[in-house]
């Protein structure tokens, strides 16, 4: 069987400078493969340039000076004294381009037969790291505005839902769930608790979103700068979110996203040892795994990798991703990643 495979989103700035450029590119070099969705997302640092243009915004104050050159450069910011944070404060203030895109996508589908049925797909980072990333290193800061952050996701959500209707699926990216379950091994409740909260976060959120929106959860492990926040020992720490994130699901009537699954992190391909991947023998069964083991680092290797995926999963991958996008790897490097995951998929 023919596995899909699946772009995480961002492609190196010279093969994005349009939307038409962006979806084109992944379509050619897709070489006859079926994608799950058809990503476009113009600029690798969007996150960034969010933070960024926060310093022009009347609630926001600059509590600690940062340019994002690295994780340690992260600029914090404060709500000013006496003003309320809204929605409209935190917004990602993206909706004219996202429609936009959106019309783009469906004049390039009308154009070519072979994306009849495939959707657009939307990177959308959860709350609860957006939060995390503009009050940095205040983590009380980060769960007490969470409400006005998730307010801001949701009304982008039903904002473009008007618009797109089920042409658009939704990427929910939440780093913030493995590095958070890392970090807490030094904290009460360590791992399990953080995992726990996390789920139920997350859950709370897919829950409040119209009933038709479809979703791809993106688990990572941090890559900014083609770097990884820590290196993962084995696929454990994952199995025991997504587990609980199930039963969370469940409870709210919503069913399982598939869910991209990083085995490669960083500039680091996936590992090929059965230790690895040999929590995914106790992953909830319901969940459409897109296996993150394709690396430009290593395009044969991803073959290896995916078949001890494979194997401790018990079925086959949904489909065969990298660990990230592609907006940090130059052109030729973008490239030997698609042929990493062409030849995993095709294994």
């Amino acid at each position: 069987m023919q596995r899909s495979i699946h772009f995480v989103g961002s492609l190196p700035p010279d093969l994005s400078t349009s939307p038409r450029q962006a979806m084109e590119w992944i379509l050619d070099h897709a070489r006859g493969h079926r994608l799950i969705s058809l990503p476009c997302d113009l600029d690798p640092n969007w996150v960034i340039a969010y933070l960024r243009d926060l310093a022009g915004r009347e609630a926001f104050e600059i509590k600690r000076a940062g340019e994002y050159a690295d994780y340690d450069d992260m600029r914090r910011y404060g709500v000013r004294r006496g003003r309320r944070l809204r929605p409209d404060d935190v917004s990602m203030r993206r909706a004219d381009r996202l429609r936009k895109i959106v019309d783009e996508f469906r004049a390039l589908r009308a154009e070519r037969p072979e994306i009849a049925d495939t959707r657009l797909q939307i990177s959308l980072p959860s709350p609860l790291d957006l939060a995390i990333f503009v009050f940095a290193g205040r983590p009380w800061l980060s769960l007490r505005y969470l409400p006005v952050f998730t307010q801001a996701v949701v009304d982008e959500v039903a904002d473009l839902a008007a618009h797109a209707g089920p042409d658009v699926v939704w990427q929910l990216e939440t780093p913030s769930v493995l590095i958070g379950m890392d970090m807490a091994r030094r904290a009460p409740g360590g791992p399990a608790l953080a995992a726990r909260l996390m789920a139920g976060q997350v859950a709370s959120l897919i829950a409040r979103f119209p009933d038709d929106a479809q979703v791809i959860l993106h688990l990572c492990y941090g890559n900014y700068r083609n770097t990884e926040m820590f290196a993962p020992r084995d696929l454990g720490s994952a199995v025991r979110y997504l587990n609980l994130l199930a039963d969370a699901l469940r409870r709210r009537g919503r069913r399982l996203p598939p869910v991209h699954l990083p085995a490669a992190y960083g500039a680091h391909p996936a590992p090929r040892t059965e230790a690895f991947y040999r929590p995914l023998s106790g992953l909830t069964p319901k969940w459409q795994v897109i296996a993150g083991i394709a690396a430009a680092a290593d395009p044969a290797g991803g073959v290896e990798s995916l078949r001890l995926f494979e194997a401790a999963a018990g079925r086959n991958a949904y489909a065969v991703a990298t660990a990230c996008g592609l907006g940090r790897h130059t052109t030729d490097e973008a490239e030997q990643a698609v042929r990493a995951m062409a030849a995993a998929a095709d294994a």
